[in-house]
């Protein structure tokens, strides 16, 4: 799918479904039919004969298109969840710096809050338009350093650096698995079945005989339903992409929550 279609509002791109089934049918009735009609003939039995085919047709096509909302459904679903965890991991351990001394425990609450910032306000709407950040990566090390120099002064120290260092780890985790969802999409060769299963719906719409008006009306429906379903698919696939993808709303009742509390005053 071209990528300046995910880049699109979707009340605009729902315009464009609906207007654009009108202007299929409607084109191909006037320009496609007539011509269609000199390749299949005029014989009683032309609509019976495409009516078999149509349905062995839809059988397959409407299974590609169930798999297909599923799959992108799934995957919005698996990069929402990993958004939630990094938020939810880093919130704990931005609370779990409580537990270590000064100056640790100032330097590495400046790290994490700087992260978030970075994140709201950087690198999502890099991601947003299909582009990756390193000051990302490079926050994330500088907090893994920073913990690395700390030497625990006590056993209960310790067990507490422990704890964090394996928190820490998680986080890692959970921002990787955030960031494979920027390549998380429908392979293009499927995107090439469906477009195709859609030109043979509409060419197998207008070999049928009818009148041209009742014809018009349910093939616009038809196409119309199709136009529907792919706005479905594509609204959900590649779900960090442009405006319709996910934001960054849990990294934002973190910081207001949690972080904000502790900003001063100017």
């Amino acid at each position: 799918m071209p990528q300046f279609v995910y880049d699109l509002p979707g009340t605009r791109l729902a315009l464009y479904v609906a207007a654009g089934s009108v202007l299929v049918m409607l084109l191909g009735i006037l320009i496609v039919k007539p011509i269609l009609r000199m390749l299949v003939g005029r014989a009683p039995d032309v609509n019976e004969a495409i009516s078999y085919a149509t349905a062995g047709f839809s059988l397959f096509y409407g299974l590609l298109l169930g798999l297909l909302t599923v799959a992108a459904y799934q995957n919005r679903e698996a990069v929402q969840a990993s958004v939630q965890n990094e938020a939810a991991a880093i919130a704990a351990l931005y609370a779990d710096m409580n537990s270590y001394p000064e100056p640790i425990r100032s330097d590495m609450r400046d790290l994490i809050r700087d992260y978030v910032q970075f994140t709201i306000h950087r690198d999502w709407p890099a991601i947003r338009a299909g582009a990756a950040l390193e000051g990302g990566s490079n926050r994330a090390d500088a907090m893994r350093q920073r913990l690395a120099a700390f030497e625990p002064a006590s056993a209960s120290q310790e067990i507490v650096h422990r704890e964090v260092v394996s928190a820490f780890q998680d986080f890692s985790a959970f921002r990787q698995a955030r960031l494979n969802g920027v390549e998380t999409r429908i392979p293009d060769v499927l995107w090439y079945a469906v477009l195709a299963g859609a030109v043979i719906n509409v060419l197998l719409l207008l070999m049928l005989r009818m009148r041209q008006i009742p014809h018009f009306l349910l093939g616009t429906i038809n196409t119309f339903f199709l136009g529907v379903i792919l706005f479905v698919i594509v609204s959900l696939d590649d779900p960090l992409r442009g405006e319709r993808g996910l934001g960054p709303g849990p990294f934002e009742q973190s910081w207001q929550r949690q972080m904000n509390w502790d900003e001063p005053r100017s």
